[in-house]
């Protein structure tokens, strides 16, 4: 079966070998080149039409670029504070800033802090050297601290908690970040006001062209980073004179872009 299957595919082939020798054999000089160049000929029109076939049409488009933003007034906070306790060994530094950091824990808790919400970012213990000019330099204590991230998940409450910690013995507060919880919506709201944005260009454009927008191509995001948390210097004695302490949250915005792709149509 399989012999028969190469023969039935090779005979067209083998015909047209046969009948271009047999061609070849009866004609001679100038009639043997008109065959040849006719049988090319046959050849030739039998792959035009493929040959033939027009080209597909360029597909029209248009690019625009898109702005985004959405505002959020900040619900959260995250407080750097902690404590630090100078003295003439290194043991009593450390067990002297470690029954402060105690009283600082247990008045967050007081104030109604998570365990969760609390974290401990550094413990240091540094040497005093005293460099009084014409002697060698000396150690003349020691001093350790204990830093804490605080996060308050209601700002109502901030500046109660912040004077709790000062009264506390926290006499170290490095800052102050202000933050919105939920940035995943905020972020979904600008990326629709930047899709908004962008095909109202594009359908201005279209318009003016005497065209119209089609389905759309792709969309690329191009947006800026999360704008940083809000952050305010404070210190523990400008803690300390306030009660509570007043806090200003202001607003964040969020802005990013996007590069749409439309098909154009007639």
């Amino acid at each position: 079966m399989a012999s028969s299957s190469r023969g039935v595919n090779h005979r067209p082939r083998a015909t047209l070998r046969i009948a271009m020798r047999l061609s070849a054999r009866s004609l001679s000089g100038p009639s043997r080149r008109l065959s040849l160049a006719a049988v090319a000929l046959a050849a030739f029109a039998a792959a035009a039409p493929a040959l033939a076939q027009p080209a597909a049409p360029l597909q029209r488009q248009i690019a625009i670029q898109g702005e985004g933003t959405a505002s959020a007034a900040p619900n959260e906070a995250v407080i750097g504070s902690g404590t630090q306790v100078q003295a003439r060994t290194a043991r009593e530094a450390m067990e002297g800033n470690s029954a402060a950091m105690r009283q600082v824990q247990q008045a967050l808790k007081q104030a109604g802090i998570a365990e969760r919400d609390v974290t401990t970012s550094a413990l240091t213990l540094r040497p005093v050297v005293d460099y009084a000019q014409g002697n060698r330099p000396r150690v003349t204590g020691y001093t350790a601290g204990h830093r804490l991230e605080v996060r308050i998940r209601d700002l109502a409450t901030l500046g109660d908690v912040l004077d709790r910690m000062v009264a506390a013995g926290a006499n170290q507060i490095d800052g102050l970040e202000l933050t919105v919880s939920d940035i995943s919506a905020k972020m979904d709201e600008a990326r629709v006001a930047a899709v908004a944005d962008a095909r109202r260009k594009a359908e201005a454009l279209a318009a003016a062209a005497g065209a119209r927008l089609g389905k759309v191509i792709s969309i690329t995001e191009r947006g800026g980073p999360v704008p940083p948390p809000m952050e305010r210097a404070t210190s523990a004695r400008a803690l300390s004179a306030a009660a509570p302490t007043p806090v200003a949250r202001g607003d964040q915005t969020f802005r990013l872009s996007v590069a749409v792709v439309w098909e154009l149509v007639d």
